[in-house]
């Protein structure tokens, strides 16, 4: 994957690093909608979802800061399912 393939939300993003950035470039292939949509039901994520209802940008930016923390236990590719959502 090139820095050209990323979604535009994650190129402008204020909480990955250049290094994290590089991280996420390293899959062979994004996760698929069934795969994005499985993780919907775990309880952190669920509850991140449900914490900012009607506020979108601090609802992407908390999924940003979870699939940092992702990223740092090298959990690259349940990081892309969170970042998807």
């Amino acid at each position: 994957m090139q820095f050209s393939d990323l979604p535009p939300f994650v190129k402008v993003s204020s909480v990955f690093t250049e290094e994290e950035l590089q991280q996420l470039l390293r899959v062979e292939q994004l996760p698929d909608d069934m795969e994005i949509d499985a993780i919907r039901d775990e309880p952190e994520i669920f509850d991140l979802l449900n914490a900012f209802i009607g506020d979108e940008n601090s609802r992407l930016i908390h999924l940003q800061l979870y699939a940092q923390k992702l990223l740092k236990r090298g959990e690259v590719e349940q990081a892309w399912k969170v970042i998807l959502l």
